[in-house]
């Protein structure tokens, strides 16, 4: 290499280096709390879902068994949620448990009909909430949001 040459540098300095794990620091400070929002809104959509299509299940399996079937959302072990479906008098067809118990949910016993009817319910009212969310079992069999419109 000839003296006076232009020397070409590559690579970052030390304060190039810092600056960009600054503003790496700060920008995941910022992200976190909407981070941890997220993972609690998706776990309370996927309980949600999971107790949704449980109920769907329970109706469905009545249809085709041409026998009643029931569904019984309760507390389980450790305060998490767990959903039995189940002939009555007869065996359990599925049983769907929470990851944790992070997420309430409210006590339901529906039993369904050989038509998918609603035949009975414990307690008095057909609907349990979940996490604020609340899902209805109407007469006919419906199962849904609430039935406003």
């Amino acid at each position: 290499m000839a003296a006076g040459s232009a020397r070409r540098v590559t690579g970052f300095t030390l304060i190039e280096l810092l600056v960009t794990l600054a503003v790496a620091f700060i920008l995941a400070t910022v992200a976190m709390p909407g981070l941890q929002r997220l993972i609690v809104s998706n776990r309370l959509a996927s309980d949600y879902n999971e107790i949704l299509a449980g109920l769907h299940y329970a109706r469905s399996e009545a249809v085709k068994r041409r026998e009643a079937v029931q569904a019984v959302l309760a507390q389980g072990e450790g305060g998490a949620w767990q959903l039995t479906v189940s002939v009555v008098d007869g065996p359990e067809l599925r049983v769907r448990t929470a990851r944790d118990d992070d997420i309430s949910t409210g006590a339901i016993e529906v039993t369904f009909n050989s038509l998918g009817r609603r035949a009975a319910c414990a307690p008095d009212t057909c609907d349990v909430s979940i996490g604020g969310k609340e899902i209805l079992v109407g007469p006919s069999g419906r199962i849904g949001k609430p039935f406003d419109a």
